[in-house]
This record gives structure tokens, sequence and C-alpha cells, in this order.
């Protein structure tokens, strides 16, 4: 299953906004009920209860050239075309279970690309990622619904290969988005896009900052731009040699998800970097108990003369506690930063206790305890 590594977009990767999944493995496996459930109020599909849709389960299988290690359950849901891959616990087998409405809905093929959306989502173990909801710091969940939407664009892929046509992966992402099938939907894929030139002109939208799920005009123009991929004429061998790199399509899908999410994301974290900069730059200059005149005017030319004037003020009526405060705080904060984000700011902090005078042990101490919040636990020399 390694080789589909290369199909994953690559903002879906929780290093890049900051997030060790380790601690949440526990979190997001299920109870052994959960199996007892389905089979009490589920139907396993079996080639003998349901050959249809097992003939699409097999051919997903064939297609992505994987073993097939999973239970598959359809449940009734007469309102909700709706597909779902959970884990009990990391070594048991992956439960994919599809509502009824899904099948009364989409075609064999476009089950089919339902299918292997699902089996990715199982493949980069995304039943590892957090829950935005059991979260409280506001910077971590809006970077967590980053990452679940990158997920979601990395799985739409895996179904594209998995039934082999992008007319029809588009079609499914239609009919899940409306409810309606080919009876009432017509398939004019250029309407749409217009309808998604619309919502990028609108602008930020507060549904899609808090949501999940990519809108589905996003994820049917991720599709596209992906059937032009290199990549993709390799998996399929058409001898065709694509128009770009999937790194290239990558960036222009992460644009066209800033365009609708805006950049209340990048503002908070911008924000959260300048205030942990500002205060471990402080904390830093007085590791020694010492604030030249030469490090002030360095600290107010580097952070400006209203920030700094402000940040020394409170220093002198207050106490060392809410120096130590305000860096624990800040810094806190800063652990939940991006990973491009928390690299620069281990590196202005190490620049700045380069060129700071005074007792260097105490100063590099200082900075090792700063780094180790943002998980740097490499010694500081």
């Amino acid at each position: 299953m390694d080789y589909l590594d290369k199909y994953k977009f690559s903002c879906d990767n929780p290093e890049e906004f900051g997030i060790d999944i380790k601690k949440y493995k526990k979190q997001n496996v299920l109870d052994e009920s959960h199996i007892s459930d389905l089979l009490s109020h589920s139907i396993r599909i079996t080639k003998d209860i349901l050959p249809k849709v097992s003939k699409s389960i097999n051919r997903v299988f064939e297609k992505l050239e994987i073993e097939n290690q999973f239970n598959f359950f359809v449940t009734a849901d007469s309102f909700q075309a709706n597909a779902a891959c959970s884990l009990i616990s990391l070594s048991s087998k992956p439960d994919i279970i599809l509502t009824s409405k899904l099948i009364e809905l989409l075609s064999a093929k476009e089950l089919e690309f339902v299918i292997g959306h699902e089996v990715a989502h199982y493949v980069y173990q995304h039943a590892m990622y957090p829950n935005y909801q059991n979260e409280e710091n506001r910077n971590l969940k809006l970077n967590i619904l980053n990452l679940s939407r990158a997920a979601e664009i990395s799985c739409d892929r895996i179904g594209f290969l998995a039934c082999g046509d992008l007319e029809v992966s588009l079609r499914a992402i239609l009919k899940l988005a409306s409810g309606l099938d080919d009876k009432h939907l017509n398939f004019k894929f250029s309407a749409y896009l217009d309808q998604l030139r619309e919502l990028e002109t609108l602008g930020k939208s507060q549904s899609q900052l808090w949501s999940t799920h990519p809108s589905f005009l996003i994820r049917m123009q991720a599709l596209i731009w992906f059937s032009m991929t290199r990549e993709y004429h390799q998996f399929f061998d058409t001898k065709k040699k694509g128009s770009y790199n999937i790194s290239e399509i990558d960036k222009k899908i992460e644009g066209s998800i800033k365009k609708i999410i805006g950049n209340e994301v990048d503002v908070s974290n911008k924000e959260i970097f300048d205030k942990a900069l500002l205060w471990g730059s402080l904390n830093l200059y007085l590791s020694d108990k010492k604030f030249s005149k030469a490090e002030q005017e360095i600290f107010i030319k580097k952070f400006g003369k209203e920030k700094a004037t402000k940040a020394i003020s409170l220093l002198k009526i207050s106490n060392r506690d809410m120096l130590e405060k305000k860096v624990e705080t800040s810094f806190t904060d800063a652990s939940n930063l991006l990973k491009t984000d928390k690299n620069l700011l281990i590196s202005e902090l190490k620049k700045i206790g380069e060129d700071m005078e005074g007792n260097k042990i105490k100063k590099l101490e200082t900075l090792g305890r700063l780094l180790s919040f943002l998980g740097h636990d490499k010694p500081v020399s």
C-alpha cells in the first residue's frame, strides 16, 4: 500500500500543522461494542447477500492492487447517502459502512469511487487524526480542520484511481453533494466550475472555515487538475506525459481552498508567532538578569518602538513571574503553529541567542527551555 503515498495531497500531513498524532491514537480507536452494534443493526456485505456491491468492492482492490482486509457493512438510512471507515483497534480489520441511500443513489462505478475513497482513509491512517471538537485552543481547531480537508482531497484521488474514470468520480461527488440522481442532474461540469469561480470571488466563507470537508466544487476542481498530472497518467499507463507534476497541482489546490476559507488561519498564526518571538526574546535578554542599553536598542529595532516599549514598561511594573507566565502562554500557543512557522521561530530565537551579550551559559539554558516548548529537544550549543 506504500506506493499510494505518492498520490497523497502534500497538505495532508499532521506535522505541517504542528499536530502530533501519537497522543491521539487511543482517543480515536473505537471500543469492542462497535462491532457488536454493526452485527446487530447492519448487514455484512458478501457476494451471497449483496452480489453487485460485492463485485464493486472486489474491483476496487484489484484496481488498487491491495489486499482486502476490510469488513463491509450496509446500514439502513433512507435520508443520507454516506460512507465511513472506522477502527476498533490498530491491529483489527477496519470497517467500512455504506448507507442504503448511498447504494440506491450511485451506479456501480460511482460506488467504486466512494469505496476507494474510504479505503484511502485507512491506508493514510486518517483515523489517527484528532477531532477538532475535542480541542479548546482555537488555532489548533482551525489547523485540525485544515488537515481534515486535506485528507479528503487525498482520498478523492484514490477513489478516482479505484474507479478509473474522471467523469464517474465527478458524478459521484455531485450526487453526494446534492442527494439527486441521474434523472434530475445535468452533468455539465463547466457550469459547476463557474459556480466555484463565483464562490472564490465572494471570498471568505465561515461555513467552509469550520467544515471538515472542502466544498464539493473544490473537490471536483482538484480531481480535474489531478487528471492532468504525470503521476495520474503513469498509474493508468496512458502513454501521455501529463501537463503538471503533482506538487504543482497541490499548490493550486491549496490556493483555491485559501480563497474560500480566507486568511484567518494565517493571521492567527502570525499573531501567535509574533507574541512568542517577542516574549521569548525578552526572556533570553533577561536570562542573566541584565538588559543592557545596546540590547534594548536591538529589541526596539526588531519589534518596533510601540510593542517593545509596552513590553519593557510592563516588566518595570511587574515581576519575573509575569514574564514567565507570558512566555508559557505564548509558547504553549506556538506549539500548535504550522511546521514552517515553528521552524522559523526556532531559527529566529537561535539567532537572537547567538547575537546576545552576557552570560552565554544562562542564555543557552533559557534558549533550550524555550525550544522544548516547540518540540525541539536537541541540545543547544
